[in-house]
């Protein structure tokens, strides 16, 4: 045997061309430590589609803030999770943390993959109206108006799973999203007021307001506005309202200038009478009234720094016969009543209900 052929024989001692039991091993080595590495990749990603999962099973049963703890836990798993930052998105908006929602759906629209981004897109395309309207101040009049939405059935994409929810948001009316306690009052009597009604409206919008709206309602009769400070715009003294709201805890004040008259005339009215023969009939006669209007420049401040965040004028009347002999009290009661529901529509916005796609 020739000294080259030995040569190739130390070289390769199993037989040339063959790799030895160690090459072998070196080379399942480096094959397992490239799949884990895979594996080890993906596993975050699912990890972050199970929380993204569970977090809408749970909004799907009414816990929301369990919902934002899994959407939370997906996001820290993996930053970029579309499907997370969609569902964080609707979560703010149905909050009404708006501008918690707005940067959410940016995230999303930017992350959003071929399978998140309809529907992603189709929650931003019903959102950025409402978006526009908080941001502006102007919620006097909705512009919104029923966008045509492109059809794409729910399930189709088997790498996505879709949950369409029910959200109210605001739609006319001011921005009050986020504000619970209100003080109401104290008013400031009109100066052609024929009388100080203050204590009055105050206990009386106190008690219609916590019954039909949402906020805790606070009052300080005891301690009413000097009627001389008119005149010294005392509604723009913010350091003052700031007090009154940390006295009483409020977030907002309701307050203004309100104003009573009264109008004595007769009237035309038409009465159904039964004759002596038994037939009923329409008669016509004049009846003496007595009208009570009350105006009322409502003004809604913040509690915390003084802002006014509304100025309206509302107005309502009530007619009483003088021979009813209708009291003092009763009718100013009755026509309040009449002013209530405009009250309501200006400090809580209307709002109207729109889907949303939760994602995972």
């Amino acid at each position: 045997m020739s000294s080259e052929l030995l040569k190739q024989q130390r070289r390769c001692p199993n037989g040339a061309g063959r790799p030895s039991s160690r090459s072998v091993f070196a080379t399942l080595a480096v094959v397992l430590t490239l799949i884990s590495g895979i594996a080890c990749s993906a596993a975050p990603v699912e990890r972050g589609k199970n929380q993204s999962r569970e977090g809408v099973y749970a909004a799907d049963q009414g816990f929301w803030e369990e919902a934002e703890f899994r959407w939370r836990k997906a996001l820290a798993i993996a930053q970029l999770n579309a499907r997370a930052l969609n569902d964080l998105a609707v979560r703010f908006e149905r909050e009404g943390e708006f501008e918690d929602a707005k940067e959410h759906y940016d995230k999303a629209l930017v992350a959003a993959g071929p399978a998140e981004k309809f529907y992603v897109e189709r929650n931003y395309r019903q959102f950025a109206p409402v978006w526009e309207r908080i941001a502006s101040g102007d919620m006097e009049e909705s512009d919104e108006a029923d966008l045509p939405l492109e059809e794409f059935p729910v399930g189709e994409d088997p790498n996505i799973g879709v949950l369409e929810i029910i959200i109210s948001v605001p739609d006319q009316g001011p921005n009050l999203a986020g504000y619970d306690r209100l003080l109401v009052g104290n008013f400031i009597p009109a100066e052609d007021s024929e009388s100080n009604i203050n204590d009055f409206a105050v206990r009386y919008l106190r008690r219609r307001i916590t019954q039909r709206t949402f906020y805790e309602t606070q009052d300080q009769v005891e301690n009413p506005i000097d009627p001389t400070r008119r005149g010294e715009g005392i509604l723009q003294d913010s350091e003052f309202w700031i007090g009154r709201a940390a006295d009483a805890r409020a977030d907002l004040v309701l307050t203004g200038t309100i104003g009573l008259s009264t109008e004595e005339e007769s009237q035309m009215v038409r009465e159904r009478i039964r004759t002596p023969e038994g037939e009923i009939r329409e008669v016509a006669r004049f009846q003496d009234v007595v009208t009570y209007r009350v105006v009322f420049d409502v003004v809604v401040l913040r509690g915390e720094d003084g802002e006014m965040l509304l100025e309206k004028t509302l107005e309502a009347d009530a007619s009483f016969p003088v021979e009813d002999g209708a009291s003092h009290s009763e009718a100013v009661f009755e026509t309040l009543e009449r002013l209530l529901p405009q009250l309501l529509d200006t400090i809580t916005p209307r709002r109207s209900e729109q889907s949303r796609y939760l994602i995972y």
